[in-house]
């Protein structure tokens, strides 16, 4: 037992390493930045065969990280995806960063600033919001104090209701310990909508998000929607570059490689 424990532990990332890593990932980004501006001019140039293929290998690896971290919503093992997640993450991150250049002051340059601070919160989350979630947990009395007898009994009844959607989503799970999942959503969209409706219900009841701070009761919903973002600017900036590059280029030459000239 304490073997297995051990084992599921060392797949995880300590502070410590996480920390090295995403060093690392800014000190070889401020090299690479530097030994670019010593190539010649057609090199430098973000369409050029080589930082064009840094960024469709960093897109690649950064919505891999997406889904790695997005595997245990499936039941996949959440440690192992989480390393998966920092590795992926932090090397998509550095050949973004020496696509763009740091070009900020640009329409592109918006998602470098969405990358940029999605990271920030991700590491903020890892090395203070999960203490101060500890810390929650650990003395905040309201969540053990008894509700008055008009919220129990609605409760019972909620809880009651969540407990026959559960029999129809996964009738081996828990309903103390169970969390919707993305399979979830996928095989039966309707009754996980409905599950998740009254988990929101019952949060609401509980007032469980007004006892917390608000960046702490908010910062899951923060973080995936910048996410989505995210990853729509990417997929937007991906398709505009290549099937509408007369419309990117405003009459400029069309240096990287495209597929259509749309927009010319």
């Amino acid at each position: 037992m304490i073997k297995s424990l051990n084992k599921t532990k060392s797949q995880d990332l300590s502070n410590f390493y996480l920390v090295a890593i995403v060093c690392g990932a800014i000190i070889i980004s401020l090299v690479t930045l530097v030994a670019i501006d010593c190539l010649p001019v057609g090199f430098r140039q973000p369409g050029s065969p080589l930082l064009q293929s840094a960024a469709i290998i960093g897109s690649i690896l950064l919505i891999l990280s997406f889904l790695a971290i997005l595997a245990k919503r499936f039941g996949k093992p959440g440690r192992s995806g989480f390393k998966a997640h920092v590795w992926l993450a932090n090397i998509g991150f550095i050949l973004i960063i020496a696509h763009s250049g740091l070009a900020v002051l640009s329409i592109p340059g918006i998602l470098l600033i969405l990358l940029l601070v999605i990271a920030i919160l991700g590491i903020y989350a890892r090395l203070v919001l999960s203490r101060q979630m500890e810390n929650t947990f650990g003395t905040k009395r309201t969540g053990f104090s008894a509700p008055d007898e008009t919220m129990r009994n609605e409760l019972k009844h909620l809880i009651a209701h969540k407990q026959r959607l559960l029999k129809k989503i996964d009738p081996s799970a828990n309903e103390a310990f169970f969390s919707i999942q993305a399979r979830n959503w996928v095989k039966t969209p309707v009754l996980a909508f409905r599950y998740n409706h009254a988990v929101g219900k019952e949060a609401g009841l509980l007032e469980t998000r007004k006892s917390v701070p608000f960046f702490q009761a908010y910062y899951r919903s923060i973080h995936q929607l910048l996410s989505i973002a995210f990853l729509l600017g990417l997929i937007i900036h991906i398709v505009t570059t290549i099937f509408f590059a007369g419309y990117v280029a405003e009459d400029r030459h069309i240096y990287w490689w495209h597929i259509t000239e749309w927009g010319s």
